[in-house]
């Protein structure tokens, strides 16, 4: 038994001396780092001594502050050119009118909206049916800026058959050249043609359309259609098929809209009031409106 006790008492005796080496040892280690993080304090102040000598030392060097005004003037010739670029690459104009059709847009949209009459195709505005070349399958947002519309306004397909209208050529090209544009009347849910452009309002369509499409004209047979002007579809709602749900995005009609509104304002011409109509519960409507709203806060387009 008393052997028993006493290598009992050997174990406490060098358990202890274990636990007071190891706190011995945490000591050190905290008296050490405390020593290292003193000693990198310390070289941190000399470094930021001497970042402040150099500072000091550089503003009052005229070829720096040449330098910075430098920076500043080319940062406004930046500015500059941003703007000019916002306004050649995001503007309905004649250039970004697509040259060739777009068969797999015109096929979808065929399949949605597309109504023929005798081989003819009938146009979602005028309701006319008219020879089917001259019938084109419009894009609402620009081909030419498909790289940039899933960021802009959250679909990848340019030729999503939502991103498409089947117009009459003459109302294509007024469109994507920013002279019309077509906003939201809540009232009826419906989208409504709107002429800015107050020189074509006595200009008949068939007119203008041989005018833009020359020898690949084609003239409409009907009687209607001959006389048509672009008064005649101000204020004129886009049909549907009965029993179709495919609508177009809003938010892109809304988003050209705005775009031939400033470009009306540009050009002098009608001014039209319209309520905002992007909301489609889209993630990127915000987006649109944010970004869409800083370029105009910006002067950009102007």
């Amino acid at each position: 038994m008393a052997s028993s006790s006493a290598s009992g008492s050997k174990l406490a005796e060098l358990e202890a001396k274990l636990k007071g080496l190891e706190e011995q040892k945490a000591a050190e280690l905290k008296q050490e780092k405390g020593t290292r993080d003193l000693e990198l304090l310390v070289e941190l102040n000399k470094d930021l001594d001497r970042v402040q000598a150099a500072i000091i030392a550089l503003s009052s060097d005229p070829d720096l502050i040449a330098r910075i005004a430098d920076l500043e003037e080319q940062r406004q010739l930046d500015d500059g050119l941003a703007r000019r670029l916002y306004d050649i690459v995001f503007r309905y104009s004649e250039s970004k009118i697509s040259k060739s059709t777009n068969r797999k847009l015109k096929g979808r949209l065929k399949a949605a909206y597309g109504k023929t009459v005798q081989g003819k195709l009938v146009c979602m505005l005028t309701s006319e049916a008219l020879p089917s070349k001259t019938v084109i399958a419009a894009h609402l947002y620009k081909s030419s800026w498909a790289v940039f519309v899933e960021l802009a306004l959250g679909f990848s397909d340019i030729d999503d058959v939502r991103n498409g209208l089947l117009l009459w050529k003459p109302i294509e090209h007024a469109f994507d050249t920013a002279q019309m544009c077509f906003t939201y009347d809540t009232q009826h849910n419906s989208f409504v043609a709107r002429v800015l452009n107050p020189a074509l309002l006595t200009e008949k369509l068939s007119s203008y359309g041989q005018r833009v499409m020359g020898a690949s004209w084609a003239a409409p047979s009907s009687a209607r259609a001959m006389t048509l002007t672009f008064a005649d579809i101000d204020n004129v709602a886009l049909s549907f098929p009965l029993g179709c749900e495919v609508r177009p995005y809003k938010r892109v009609l809304c988003y050209q809209a705005h775009l031939a509104q400033r470009e009306a304002a540009k050009q002098g011409w009608i001014q039209i009031n319209f309520d905002d109509f992007w909301s489609e519960d889209e993630p990127y409507v915000a987006k649109v409106q944010r970004w869409l709203s800083k370029q105009t806060a910006n002067g950009y387009g102007e």
